[in-house]
């Protein structure tokens, strides 16, 4: 592997561990507070590409536009989500039971296999994208032997300030901290005047709208998406928010930067000795592998407690 493969494999590893940090936020929030392991994770987070896709082609609204209408969508989502599937079974002050961790995994999976093969009927498995769209007057920069998409640099950028809003939420204003109580300990912060179910309720439209938005940051590193883009980013975002520790916004945004570096390197030394056609499925293999050394010496995440 000569210099300009390896400069170029860690570039753009790079670019997509910023926006798998980012994807996997909403996903570390709802398992970390609610521990409702959202195995729709992916297929949730397509939704709000599909639907800025269909702002744009269908009604002509500006990207921008169609991103302010997903966020605001993902929040009536969250809250159809919580009070339809979820409220019966996690909207209680006592400590959550392995039966009913599971009963919500099944639900999740359920809602996974049916929003998958609502897009294949609707929407159909026909590639779906923003077409010629791009971010600025180009859409390469070209520095050296190195091309980067102006899209993917929009995607970071998003990405970056999406990962930060998250964090000072929950870092410095009353309901991140309420937040961060119940994900402790529900049944301690109802005692000082917290509402657990309230703020459960908060963080699933929170999670959903955020993982909406992040829809968004996918097409614009994929260029197209189709359904199955939805069994790509479902299981490296639960690598990536094991790595990064439960409910740990920073830690995810770095697990996906690990990720992503890991990945980008990995694809290009096995493309460069083996078979390049193998290259992305092998990659992909490592990153499971680094997730079962993480559950095996540190199953609380590289920055969890």
């Amino acid at each position: 592997m000569g210099l300009a493969t390896f400069v170029i494999s860690i570039v753009h590893g790079l670019l997509w561990g910023v926006v798998l940090g980012a994807v996997s936020a909403g996903l570390t929030l709802i398992w970390g507070v609610m521990k409702v392991v959202n195995v729709a994770h992916g297929e949730v987070a397509l939704l709000g590409s599909y639907l800025i896709v269909g702002l744009y082609c269908a009604l002509g609204l500006s990207p921008y536009i169609a991103l302010i209408i997903a966020l605001a969508s993902g929040l009536a989502v969250g809250i159809a989500m919580y009070w339809g599937m979820l409220h019966k079974l996690v909207g209680k002050v006592e400590v959550m039971t392995l039966r009913v961790e599971m009963s919500t995994l099944l639900i999740m999976f359920a809602f996974s296999v049916a929003i998958t093969n609502s897009y294949y009927y609707f929407i159909g498995s026909e590639p779906k994208g923003l077409g010629l769209w791009h971010f600025g007057p180009k859409s390469n920069i070209n520095i050296g032997y190195l091309v980067i998409r102006t899209n993917s640099i929009l995607a970071c950028i998003l990405a970056v300030a999406l990962v930060a809003v998250l964090h000072l939420l929950l870092a410095k204003t009353t309901l991140g901290k309420a937040i961060r109580a119940v994900m402790q300990d529900a049944q301690a912060a109802s005692l000082v005047g917290i509402n657990p179910v309230k703020i459960k309720m908060q963080t699933t439209m929170i999670s959903i709208a955020v993982t909406m938005l992040s829809g968004f940051l996918i097409l614009l590193h994929e260029t197209s998406i189709i359904p199955g883009t939805a069994a790509l980013y479902t299981p490296l975002s639960f690598v990536i928010v094991v790595l990064g520790g439960l409910g740990n916004i920073m830690g995810s945004f770095v697990g996906g930067l690990i990720i992503g570096l890991v990945y980008g390197l990995s694809k290009a030394v096995i493309a460069s000795v083996f078979n390049p056609l193998a290259s992305a499925p092998l990659a992909l293999s490592i990153a499971f592998i680094i997730l079962v050394l993480t559950l095996l010496f540190k199953p609380e995440g590289l920055f969890g407690r």
